[in-house]
């Protein structure tokens, strides 16, 4: 049997409509062991913003040449750019694809008639409740997708066949949201304009947004004014009263066109467009008797208030944690923790390679193509992930999503993109159907856990500066040395530890020679130059155990094993060959003073360093001499 891995783009626009299609999609999948659907879920809007871009960002990530077919909720991706990329990417992948309620070149068309559909409540109000004057709230009609157009076009339609006088119509152009509605009322009803017997709303959020914002105002439905939409949505029969609607059954929709997919790839579907029916529903809002069942709303009432009562239990608690996790280690353990708040079996947090390894934004990624070259597996449910003790279970090229383990084990995966404002972090692969995705809550999941990674990388970034800021503090400007805070710090520390380790230790006192008149004859500039080089030889002639110090002008310290015997001639050496290499104007020469401390010394390193300072004028007076 051949099996099928297919792709799914869409956009939690409508979020209850995408809900829905979640569960037709995963429907399938469960009854159709050969298959495997991979999802692309985001929630990008209609504004064409640096942040819907981010969001849309999702469906790049998918390598259309790895799958055999890619189903497109057209219609719920609004941005006619975004569709229009999608087209493109299908026709260069020449793979099947089918687009739900919106055409997009290259791939079938799926979905109602919504002429039909609009024209058939609309005529239902005006014939069977004898609306005269009756207002209408388009929904988008400029972005590419006939949808809105259709569906005016049917209203238009219906009044025009049942005599409505063009005088007694009205058309006002919304944009699918919930406040158009509510705007609609609250201008129609300041202004004092009589209500029309019916306003036809081209989806049920405008209708839901109007009838809360009449009910508010004091206006009874259906009595002084009836009220359509058109989607069905679960709460358009929630609504008090009862919208009557169209239903277009997303869940069977989604089921259906997934099998156009596969019929495409086997060569048995050829048509363009494939109709889908429809039903009409005649509830209260129109002054119908169908009313909501009883039941159903006992039932809705009942799990949402266990849900959102768990949910915001396990919330408070996730926030907590991940606010105050101070590095992604933390952060990744918190998750894994808390899985279950996600409502699904497994959740796998991908990191993009770039953000997890650089705390500076400078060396990140930007612009559509968000996604670094490779991901890092951050965390996942334990029982499913094998670590490496810091939870870095795996390192892998983006373009396959997930780790081949993880791949063959999933066949049902919805991911989500993740970033702060418009910086791409990665994305959430989720192996179900959220639960919080019922009532628009994912979302809120998704906002902390990128709060929370942001906020981990800013206190990563903030101990980064201060790390600076200490190096700055304890180090000479000029050579990078250790200065006298850094001696207080660490001078100590280095002595007792040779004294420790190799039983022995030794201190070098070293001044410059004719330092003055250098300065004298060539300048300060030249001056500095010396210094820094003095530097570099003392770098050079030690090994990394030492302690080095520009103890004050032209006086370096120097705390050393005991066990380098012959420290003072590779100094000495060192300062012979840049001598010798002829790029300094002057002759550098150094006086040293050395003293060696064993287990036995009662000295302390003060009186070392005093002894070594006494030795090194005494080496000093010798060459003068």
């Amino acid at each position: 049997m051949r099996n099928y891995r297919i792709a799914f783009f869409t956009a939690d626009w409508n979020y209850e409509l995408v809900e829905t299609t979640l569960h037709g999609a995963k429907r399938f999948v469960d009854a159709h062991d050969n298959v495997t659907l991979c999802v692309f879920d985001c929630f990008g809007k209609d504004l064409g913003t640096a942040k819907d871009w981010s969001e849309y960002a999702i469906f790049d990530l998918a390598d259309l040449n790895q799958f055999d077919g890619l189903l497109i909720m057209g219609n719920q991706i609004v941005l006619k750019p975004v569709r229009d990329a999608i087209s493109r990417r299908v026709l260069e992948a020449g793979i099947p694809a089918v687009s739900i309620d919106c055409p997009v070149e290259g791939a079938t068309q799926i979905g109602v008639d919504n002429e039909q559909c609009q024209y058939e409540i609309a005529a239902h109000v005006i014939r069977d409740h004898g609306a005269k004057r009756l207002a209408y709230i388009t929904g988008i009609l400029e972005n590419g997708c006939p949808e809105g157009h259709q569906r005016m076009n049917g209203f238009l339609r219906a009044c025009r066949d049942n005599g409505v006088k063009a005088q007694d119509i009205e058309v006002i152009e919304g944009t699918w949201r919930t406040s158009d509605g509510a705007t609609v009322a609250e201008d129609w009803l300041d202004a004092g304009k009589p209500l029309p017997d019916a306003f036809v709303c081209a989806n049920d959020e405008m209708a839901l947004g109007l009838m809360e914002a009449l009910g508010d105002r004091g206006v009874r439905i259906p009595e002084q004014v009836m009220v359509t939409g058109f989607d069905n949505v679960g709460s358009a029969e929630l609504s008090s009263p009862r919208l009557s609607t169209v239903d277009r059954n997303y869940e069977r929709l989604v089921y259906q066109a997934i099998q156009a997919i596969i019929d495409k790839v086997d060569g048995r579907e050829r048509r363009a467009y494939i109709p889908f029916q429809h039903a009409i529903i005649m509830s209260e809002s129109c002054g119908c008797k169908n009313t909501a069942r009883a039941q159903y709303i006992r039932d809705r009432y009942f799990q949402q208030t266990r849900f959102l009562k768990s949910f915001y239990m396990q919330q408070d608690a996730m926030a907590e944690e991940l606010l105050e996790a101070n590095d992604l280690l933390e952060l990744m353990t918190i998750v894994e923790r808390n899985h279950s708040m996600f409502g699904c079996d497994n959740v796998y947090l991908c990191i993009n390679d770039y953000y997890y390894e650089n705390y500076d934004k400078k060396a990140w990624r930007h612009g559509p193509e968000a996604f670094g070259e490779e991901m890092i597996l951050a965390a996942c449910k334990e029982s499913n992930c094998e670590g490496d003790g810091e939870h870095r279970y795996a390192r892998f090229p983006t373009y396959a999503l997930l780790p081949e383990a993880i791949l063959r084990r999933e066949r049902f995966l919805v991911f989500y993109p993740l970033h702060y404002n418009t910086s791409s972090i990665g994305y959430i692969a989720m192996n179900g159907i959220s639960q919080a995705a019922k009532v628009n809550l994912h979302k809120s999941i998704f906002n902390f856990v990128e709060i929370a990674v942001e906020n981990v990388r800013k206190k990563g970034l903030l101990r980064q500066l201060n790390d600076v800021l200490d190096d700055l503090y304890v180090r000479d400007a000029l050579t990078e040395l250790y200065n006298r805070f850094g001696f207080e710090r660490f001078g100590q520390k280095a002595f007792d530890e040779f004294m420790a380790r190799d039983g022995s230790a030794q201190i070098l006192f070293i001044d410059m020679d004719d330092m003055k008149g250098i300065n004298d004859r060539f300048g300060h500039e030249v001056g500095d130059m010396a210094i820094r080089a003095t530097a570099d030889i003392l770098r050079r002639a030690c090994d990394d155990r030492s302690f080095l110090m520009r103890y004050g002008g032209d006086e370096f310290l120097v705390i050393a094993s005991g066990r380098e015997t012959a420290l003072e001639q590779d100094i000495q050496r060192a300062v012979a060959e840049r001598r010798d290499g002829g790029d300094l104007p002057f002759k550098l020469s150094l006086s040293i003073g050395i003293v060696r401390a064993d287990g036995g010394d009662p000295r302390t390193l003060d009186e070392c360093i005093l002894t070594a300072d006494q030795q090194m004028y005494g080496v000093k007076k010798r060459r003068q001499g």
